[in-house]
């Protein structure tokens, strides 16, 4: 077993430094009732920081969920109000749209009338203008090249924009191209009057249109939000939202059960049965979320798919889910899990078969194995439990001669390394969980047209036939059509390995007895203006 890195015991000493902090300095627990207090709800979020409140939060995905969404709208928003499927989009500052008949790459949207932000002036198209030349024009005087950067990939099939009158903005696509809605949901609008007013600071003083306005942040310790009483899509019940970033897993249970937050991200798995018996709300449900190694395709073994599947064989996911996992995840063989309109249930199933695995090894070269370099995270957003599953997958391939060797980091370190791809030969895979949300994800991660920094497929895949499915899925504006391409590119996906899939796991996230009316929707985000204190 390799052993864990200093830098991951640095970061769960701080986390218990921190709870231990809360548990001396807090004012009163987080169990604030219908007494006529402020309510609030207090999550213990799984990354090491609070998440830059800009409209490209940091701290991956787990931003979006718990900042940029609360904050901001875009012009198309998730809908999370049931758990019974996955979330679609529907309207969200635009009302309403159409694609031209004529010219499918042009689509004209209407503006929901009567919206302010934050700070009261009013949502309109020149918003709408002003943040597109903010992300998307480089020459313009406010664009920022931070937060173009975290939503590059959403803005890629853009050609143009333009205003048609204070209600009604148009939209140019470079290609017909049926995921724009998707797209849009992460193109969210500050308002530019504070943009301006602030400047360089603007992540210190965030202003949207969102269900909760920013309150106050304290980088590392907490962030506040407050209900927006005057939100287009009804105020939220609770009075107050508190972000604090507890990176250790033990240290969140610790939290929770000790009241000072009433809701914890992925406690450890150990701790769901006793969570439960003492009252406590565990929650799960399948969403599209799954825990993989992303692998180096260029260079080295991982370019020989006969290795990739090997890999993929050698991995007890049976093993994982149940034994170390106590049941909070199931074992994953390609991007999406059973029952989602993208999964292609006539693929090849990765079942545990170690014999296998060195045969595919032998014939592709490798009789006695190899060495390389997995590069993980120590926590954050979605990664779950990283250093043990790493550890118990390290077992899993040293026991067919792939000898590897794990280099954990800090999250938003991660984040920043794998943009810029793999550092050598030797380093084969990122670990790093992933959300695929929506129809665009095949493109975000597989496409050819997506090597960094044009997209996220860091390994360098490319697949000329994958490349034609999702050109065919881009432009197909039926459902049923565009699924049927998009089932199909997961199971050519499985076949091909350039992941390691290895688990998709089950939002665990555990509530105090208290907080009612939230829903565990089929998504990585979260709707919490449903939330009541008791």
């Amino acid at each position: 077993m390799h052993p864990r890195t200093s830098g991951g015991n640095t970061n769960r000493y701080i986390s218990l430094l921190i709870v231990l902090m809360l548990l001396l300095t807090a004012c009163s627990k987080a169990n604030t009732t219908s007494s006529g207090k402020t309510s609030q709800l207090v999550i213990a979020m799984s990354a090491s920081n609070i998440p830059l409140p800009d409209t490209s939060p940091t701290e991956g995905f787990e931003g979006w969920r718990f900042v940029g969404f609360q904050l901001y709208d875009g012009l198309t928003k998730w809908n999370l109000k049931q758990g019974d499927k996955p979330a679609d989009v529907g309207p969200g500052l635009a009302e309403s749209w159409e694609v031209s008949k004529e010219d499918p790459t042009i689509w004209t949207f209407h503006l929901r009338q009567g919206v302010t932000f934050h700070d009261g002036t009013p949502f309109n198209a020149d918003a709408v203008i002003y943040q597109l030349d903010r992300v998307k024009k480089q020459d313009s005087p406010q664009y920022n090249a931070q937060a173009a950067a975290g939503i590059i990939t959403y803005l890629k099939y853009i050609d143009s924009y333009k205003k048609v009158d204070d209600a009604t903005i148009q939209i140019k696509t470079k290609e017909p191209y049926s995921f724009l809605l998707y797209d849009l949901a992460f193109i969210v609008f500050p308002s530019p009057q504070s943009v301006k007013k602030s400047g360089a600071d603007y992540a210190n003083h965030p202003v949207g249109t969102g269900p909760f306005q920013f309150v106050s942040l304290k980088q590392g310790q907490e962030m506040i939000m407050e209900k927006n009483d005057k939100y287009w899509g009804g105020a939220p019940k609770v009075d107050q939202i508190v972000l604090r970033p507890v990176p250790d897993s033990s240290a969140r249970l610790a939290a929770l059960q000790s009241g000072q937050v009433n809701w914890a991200e992925i406690p450890p798995p150990e701790s769901v049965h006793q969570l439960k018996s003492a009252g406590f709300q565990v929650l799960l449900n399948d969403y599209p979320h799954i825990w993989p190694y992303v692998l180096n395709v260029k260079e080295g073994p991982w370019a020989d798919k006969r290795v990739r599947q090997a890999a993929n064989y050698a991995m007890d996911r049976d093993g994982l889910s149940q034994s170390l996992l106590n049941g909070v995840a199931k074992p994953a063989s390609q991007v999406l899990y059973p029952g989602h309109a993208w999964y292609n249930d006539k693929a090849v199933k990765y079942t545990y078969d170690p014999e296998k695995a060195k045969k595919l090894l032998a014939e592709a070269g490798y009789p006695n194995g190899f060495q390389t370099t997995f590069i993980v995270p120590t926590s954050g957003s979605g990664n779950m439990w990283p250093l043990p599953m790493n550890e118990f997958i390290q077992k899993n391939l040293k026991a067919v001669g792939i000898d590897v060797k794990i280099d954990a980091i800090e999250w938003q370190t991660l984040l920043t390394q794998i943009r810029k791809g793999f550092p050598d030969a030797k380093t084969g895979a990122y670990n790093i969980s992933l959300a695929p949300v929506a129809p665009s994800t095949f493109e975000r991660f597989f496409a050819t047209s997506s090597f960094l920094p044009n997209g996220s497929n860091y390994g360098q895949y490319s697949n000329p036939k994958l490349d034609d499915l999702l050109g065919k899925a881009r432009q197909s504006f039926t459902e049923s059509e565009r699924d049927a391409y998009l089932k199909e590119a997961g199971g050519l996906l499985a076949d091909d390995s350039p992941w390691l899939y290895v688990v998709y796991d089950l939002n665990l996230r555990v509530l105090s007895p208290n907080v009612k009316g939230f829903v565990q929707p089929q998504s990585w985000f979260a709707d919490l203006t449903t939330i009541h204190l008791e």
